[in-house]
């Protein structure tokens, strides 16, 4: 009787626990991309797509908010599963699976309503008269980080902080304008910063696709098919289609 018992228990325990799944994904506070709700849930569009992904993978995921460059490190080394809206890199290959893309991602600046800057390339920067503020360890395009790391007058237009920060410098008028992503800064000039008072400028830092991307350190080949499987779906069906579209 005993072995019996023993023998259902063991049956239902491989049952459940055949294709179970829980992954970390790192959140932050970056409306309209990530941002908690008044019961403390995340919300946003990364989180719906990711919420989509694992829902059609049978995955549970587990939040963890890190700062971005916080969560690169932990992704290489294996102590976080899944940064969203990652841009390919040949160093960032190395140690990440990508599947995608997940969205498209522009590089904007937020500027004065009343602002005339003129800025058709990089190097009409260096004539500005006050700085742009941007975010460390964001990556705004080839270009860019070769300027920034070559040009010093180029390097010096330019000031670190983080979003908040950035916005507060805006609209305290100590940077000429901010660089983000165009949800982003579509969604602060409607409902963050002051009302009327700013506008996107038409000059494009940089212009590319995000994707997912899954630690090489924890994710096997077989679980990143079956998210590369889950994510055909939810692309095909239109569902990524219609989040993204909630927000544009």
């Amino acid at each position: 009787m005993y072995r019996l018992i023993l023998g259902v228990f063991l049956c239902f325990t491989s049952q459940f626990s055949y294709g179970a799944c829980n992954l970390s994904v790192r959140v932050t506070d970056y409306q309209p991309q990530y941002y908690q709700d008044s019961n403390a849930q995340w919300q946003g569009l990364a989180v719906e797509i990711a919420e989509a992904l694992f829902k059609q993978a049978k995955c549970d995921i587990t939040y963890v908010k890190l700062p971005w460059k916080r969560a690169i490190f932990l992704l290489e080394r294996g102590g976080l599963d899944l940064l969203l809206n990652m841009t390919i890199t040949a160093p960032r290959e190395q140690f990440t699976h990508f599947i995608g893309p997940m969205m498209d991602e522009i590089q904007v600046l937020t500027v004065a309503k009343n602002s005339h800057l003129k800025i058709n390339t990089l190097d009409d920067i260096k004539q500005l008269n006050k700085r742009i503020g941007i975010d460390r360890g964001v990556f705004y395009g080839p270009e860019f980080a070769l300027k920034i790391k070559t040009d010093s007058s180029f390097t010096k237009k330019f000031e670190y902080a983080d979003n908040s920060s950035n916005m507060a410098k805006l609209s305290a008028g100590r940077v000429l304008g901010i660089i983000s992503s165009h949800y982003a800064a579509v969604y602060r000039i409607k409902n963050v910063l002051a009302k009327g008072q700013f506008k996107l400028h038409p000059f494009y830092f940089h212009k590319t696709l995000v994707h997912l991307g899954f630690s090489k350190k924890t994710v096997s080949k077989e679980l990143l098919r079956r998210f590369q499987q889950a994510f055909d779906v939810i692309n095909k069906n239109g569902v990524l289609l219609k989040i993204q579209q909630k927000y544009q």
